[in-house]
């Protein structure tokens, strides 16, 4: 039973497989063959079609040629001239431009009619009517009215055929006759100082006669030839009534006006039917030649042929499905008698190997590479962010990566928020005393803190703005929001983003115990002005140095920094040395506060400039202010610079100046040796006695002896040659060989009770610390004991 259904499925799949393939081929095979020869009719209709349109086109355009040439032949006529040009009414003048204007005008059967207006008499002289009118008399009263307005007459296009319909002649009760009319003006420039114009009325019937002969051999499949303007007015058709009707409206005109080519094929349903329109474009006079054929009239062949193709294929089908059995039947034979043979070779005896044919073996290998595909791409959402951080940096470090053809496709696949074709703001955060930052954290805990303030940043502005936060450098984050145009010149901008900065600082400080300081950036209103303004907002961040951590800055400080020549205070220097040589202290502090005041005010570089010189100015009179103490000044000095170089703010360095100034003035009382011993004493007593707090720091122990941590720091390192972080761990570590020598605790409550953590940091320390890892020490002190 088993077997039966096994064979039953593979037959099944083969069988089921052939009749597809057949079915498709047929079917692709016959709509390949339908589509090739509706597609070849469709190109015999166009081609067709368009030939005869672009003849239709040539001789609208011969006409068109025609009527200018007859305009610019009357305007260099003489007499017309004359009578033109006239100041006053002049019946000899006069009668011979009607003469010659008739002479010129009765030769050419395409004109209907021709005026000569002279604007400084106001009349007129017109054919066939060979006479001359006041233009308040004159017949046809549309040509009046535009000659006498100004405003109009400057809208109305030269020597191009305008449709209308006028009275054949002077009597009032005469027919109307299309015709297309042409105006020159005598000058092309500032036409409302013309002095006469020359109007020529084409018969409209010329262009007319041409289509009908050409619609007569169309009439036969009910076909339509016709001329219509860029409005959607029609100005020729092979009937009469249809002349200036509109068909703007209709959808296969707004096509055809919308479409960029000079000749196409429209299909469209109108009038309950559904039809073939062609047409050919003249660039010459803006008019479109369109034919209109019923679709059944064109297709009739062609569904024919289809019904053919489908008879034919139905039988070529069923013949198909026949062979795909016998096919199916004999190619199951050999694979049937196959997976027996194996079946019976390994005994399997597992039901559920019975039911799992060969397409199983694919489907288990479509299975591992679709477990490999899942892999791959949970390798690229978590790769996403970094990618799109890399990307954020380089644009703020190259404006050309933002160009126009380069901003959707980069957007779209690293799903960036922002806009960079709108305006942007951009402002700064900056984590305070980050030498400290990266001394009590490691740097993994780095990234994540960072991670979480950048989280913080985006959700405090994307309460306003959409924004994107960049990890820019390794203190630092740039936010990038979008704001709306009205926004970009609005006063109150900066203290939006003041309260939003404020909000981000309360919050880091209060959950992360992290001091932020934050830097109002300028308004970017286009993509190249993202690196120059970027690098602006760092210059401004630089006068963190002056307001502090945890300060906001913006534009407006720079107002407060005085730019002009800047001296430094020599005067106080000196009052700073002398009180130095003098071991005074008190008075050495004063000074160089007094010296900060003078600077502060001053531009960043100035203010760095003066901390360096005045360090060097007290070197360059250490012999002098302390004599025999060459070699610890220099250990004095080589610790100031390690130390300043990464002092963030004015009262940081205040700090440090003050530890420098306590240094000197100790080795100039004798008494520094001494006093360095007690205090490396207290510590280290502290440090014994305190190991097992976890949060036991320099600065802790610098807090309990109520001294400069930095002091502290580099007068433990100088006695001992270790840094009082590095003698905690030793301590911590000569602690944990005791209690894992002699205790059988778990290694998390060794580590609690000597004040560590388990982390890879630990794991990093104690092989570093002991020359082994901690399982190695370990199984080496079971190995002694059973020993």
């Amino acid at each position: 039973m088993v077997t039966i259904n096994t064979r039953t499925s593979i037959f099944n799949q083969l069988l089921i497989s052939f009749v597809v393939i057949i079915t498709s081929l047929i079917l692709v095979l016959s709509s390949l063959l339908y589509y090739n020869y509706t597609s070849s009719s469709i190109n015999m209709l166009k081609e067709m079609k368009t030939d005869i349109l672009s003849k239709t086109s040539y001789s609208a355009i011969y006409m068109d040629t025609l009527a200018k040439k007859f305009c610019q032949t009357l305007s260099l006529n003489n007499p017309l001239i004359a009578f033109a040009n006239s100041n006053e009414e002049d019946i000899l003048i006069t009668s011979k431009a009607i003469q010659t204007l008739s002479s010129l005008a009765i030769p050419n059967t395409y004109i209907h009619s021709a005026y000569i207006y002279n604007r400084k008499t106001d009349t007129m002289i017109a054919t066939p009517s060979d006479t001359f009118y006041n233009s308040a008399d004159f017949y046809d009263k549309e040509i009046t009215q535009w000659l006498g307005n100004l405003q109009y007459i400057k809208s109305l296009p030269t020597l191009y055929p305008i449709s209308r319909k006028i009275k054949a002649n002077a009597e009032a009760n005469s027919n109307l006759v299309n015709v297309y009319t042409y105006i020159l003006f005598d000058v092309s420039d500032y036409r409302e100082n013309y002095s006469n114009a020359i109007i020529l009325n084409v018969d409209a019937d010329w262009l007319r006669m041409t289509l009908s002969s050409i619609d007569k051999n169309m009439s036969r499949d009910g076909s339509e030839l016709f001329v219509v303007n860029e409005n959607g007015s029609i100005v020729s058709h092979s009937s009469p009534e249809m002349f200036m009707r509109n068909i703007a409206d209709l959808s296969y005109f707004k096509e055809m006006n919308a479409s960029a080519a000079s000749s196409g094929t429209i299909f469209d349903n109108f009038e309950g039917e559904k039809h073939v329109i062609s047409y050919v474009s003249s660039n010459e006079l803006g008019w479109k030649f369109v034919s209109i054929t019923p679709y059944n009239a064109v297709f009739a062949s062609v569904k024919r042929n289809r019904t053919i193709t489908v008879t034919f294929c139905a039988l070529i089908l069923l013949l198909g499905l026949f062979y795909a059995f016998l096919a199916s039947k004999k190619l199951y034979r050999p694979i049937g008698q196959l997976t027996s043979g194996i079946k019976n070779r390994l005994h399997s005896n597992n039901k559920s190997e019975k039911f799992v044919d060969e397409v199983g073996f694919l489907a288990s290998a479509f299975s591992g590479m679709l477990d490999k595909t899942d892999s791959l791409e949970s390798m690229k959402r978590n790769s996403m962010p970094v990618l799109k951080n890399e990307y954020l940096k380089h644009v703020l470090s190259s404006s050309s990566l933002v160009l126009p053809n380069h901003i959707s496709h980069t957007d779209k696949d690293l799903d960036i928020t922002v806009k960079f074709t709108e305006p942007l703001f951009l402002f700064m955060l900056k984590i305070d005393g980050y030498n400290t930052f990266i001394l009590k954290h490691s740097e993994k805990d780095r990234s994540l803190y960072k991670y979480a303030i950048a989280n913080i940043a985006k959700e405090f502005t994307a309460d306003h703005y959409s924004n994107e936060v960049i990890d820019s450098a390794a203190d630092e984050l740039i936010v990038l929001a979008n704001i709306s145009n009205s926004e970009a010149d609005s006063s109150t901008l900066y203290h939006t983003f003041h309260d939003i900065v404020e909000s981000i600082q309360h919050y880091v400080a209060k959950h992360l115990n992290i001091s932020i300081s934050g830097t109002l950036g300028y308004v970017i209103n286009s993509p190249e002005q993202i690196k120059s303004l970027y690098e602006e907002t760092v210059s401004l961040a630089l006068y963190r140095i002056r307001f502090g951590h945890a300060s906001i800055l913006s534009p407006e400080t720079l107002k407060e920094v005085d730019s002009e020549r800047f001296t430094f205070p020599t005067t106080k220097e000196k009052q700073l040395i002398d009180a130095l040589k003098l071991g005074n202290g008190k008075a050495s502090k004063e000074a160089y506060k007094e010296i900060i005041r003078l600077i502060e005010r001053s531009t960043y570089d100035n203010i760095i400039t003066s901390i360096i010189y005045l360090f060097y100015a007290i070197y360059n009179e250490l012999n002098r202010i302390a004599e025999g103490t060459q070699a610890k000044m220099n250990i004095i000095s080589i610790d100031f610079l390690h130390t300043v170089t990464g002092l963030e703010t004015l009262d940081e360095m205040e700090e440090t100046f003050f530890s420098l100034i306590d240094d000197i003035v100790l080795l100039k009382e004798g008494a520094k040796d001494h006093k360095k011993d007690e205090i490396v004493k207290s510590v280290m007593s502290l440090i014994h006695a305190s190991y097992q707090d976890k949060n036991l720091t320099l600065i802790s122990c610098a807090e309990t002896l109520a001294i400069s941590s930095v002091y502290l720091g580099k007068l433990f390192k100088n006695a001992t040659g270790k840094s009082v972080a590095e003698y905690i761990t030793v301590v911590r570590m000569e602690k944990l060989k005791h209690y894992l020598e002699h205790s059988q605790l778990p290694i998390i409550d060794i580590l609690e009770k000597c004040g560590m953590e388990k982390s890879n940091y630990f794991y990093t320390s104690f092989k570093k610390h002991f020359g082994v890892s901690l399982t190695e020490y370990r199984l080496n002190g079971v190995k002694i004991k059973s020993d």
